[in-house]
């Protein structure tokens, strides 16, 4: 089923390059936006005993925010829709992105990579989908690795589609792949009798201390005392012991049976667009495949309503919400217009 997917997409492609239609009113962009960090609070402890110890102020100090974009978009916008601006910045993250029926037939993108640095963490944001819709199925593939939720994932599916007007309804295969979920290489770690102390981890990833709590990595100090290296940098350690464990288990793969519900209806006072994607229905492919721990249902749920009371009063409502291998991620924007004239 993945490769006639991915063999489907490939197909629908080439056939759109060669009429020449793949690029046309699609929009290349590229941005850089910078801000001041985050005022962080001021931090202290006592290097030494109480009395004779010294205060070693311990505030963290972040680099400046800031986020690189680059992209290739092509979306159809639906009728409650208006360009947010007069260039894309790659911070657009319209809701209706997700759903699953565009507002158009053929074949819609968005190929989008970030670089982000907030309040001192650094991360990348990667987002590669598309998608395909005609009157009888709809299919798409997309890669997905976000890394301020740590949620990486690629995914390719088929649904076969019934329009009812305004209601459709979908449903078919689903093929994701996926890092290792729901295993914690430290537990694991920590569980083999032989590692009985932290510092066995922190001296393997380049940490080391002397006898008067200097800890090092690479001939620096990173900190004066015990309580500071592991108040704020054992964690490192930990991280990139899983982050490397993890790895190890390469990506692991799933099936799963998909249906959905696209509800759109639009007039000039009042929108409504919903969707639905659920997975009910999953079958683990390799050695690690996430165990679901109690309800297998995953979903891909979105909302946008509008509604005009007048020419001055106005009221919005947006969200959406995802759930997959119990990470979630969600997003809501409500709020009122009045113009006063």
């Amino acid at each position: 089923m993945k490769k006639l997917t991915y063999i489907l997409l490939l197909w629908i492609t080439t056939t759109n390059v060669v009429n020449a239609q793949l690029l046309k009113f699609s929009t290349f962009y590229a941005s850089f936006s910078t801000s001041a960090p985050f005022a962080e609070n001021q931090a202290f402890l006592v290097n030494g005993v109480a009395g004779s110890g010294q205060l070693v102020e311990t505030t963290q100090v972040s680099q400046p925010n800031r986020n690189v974009s680059v992209g290739l978009r092509k979306i159809a916008r639906f009728d409650y829709q208006v360009k947010q601006g007069q260039f894309y910045t790659g911070n657009e993250n319209e809701v209706s992105d997700y759903a699953t029926v565009s507002n158009a037939p053929g074949i819609e993108y968005l190929l989008e990579y970030s670089s982000v640095r907030n309040r001192g963490v650094v991360f990348e944001q990667h987002e590669y989908k598309v998608r395909y819709i005609s009157n009888h199925f709809t299919s798409r593939a997309a890669y997905v690795d976000d890394g301020l939720i740590d949620l990486k994932y690629t995914l390719g599916e088929v649904r076969l589609r019934k329009s009812l007007g305004g209601l459709d309804l979908t449903a078919g295969v689903a093929h994701r792949s996926h890092p290792v979920y729901g295993y914690s290489p430290i537990q694991a770690w920590f569980s083999i009798p032989e590692n009985k102390h932290w510092w066995q981890l922190a001296n393997e990833f380049g940490f080391y201390s002397d006898e008067n709590e200097c800890w090092t990595r690479d001939g620096v100090c990173v900190s004066m005392s015990d309580v500071e290296f592991y108040r704020y940098h054992f964690t490192d350690a930990v991280s990139e012991y899983n982050k490397r464990e993890i790895n190890k288990l390469g990506l692991q793969q799933e099936l799963s049976c998909v249906i959905g519900a696209d509800y759109y209806y639009y007039q000039d006072r009042l929108w409504l667009h919903s969707w639905a994607s659920i997975y009910p229905l999953h079958k683990g492919l390799s050695d690690y495949s996430y165990e679901y721990p109690g309800d297998k249902t995953e979903y891909d749920l979105g909302l946008i309503f509008g509604f005009k009371f007048n020419r001055h009063f106005s009221i919005f409502v947006e969200g959406r919400k995802l759930k997959y291998w119990d990470i979630e991620s969600y997003e809501m924007r409500t709020g009122i217009n009045y113009i006063i004239f």
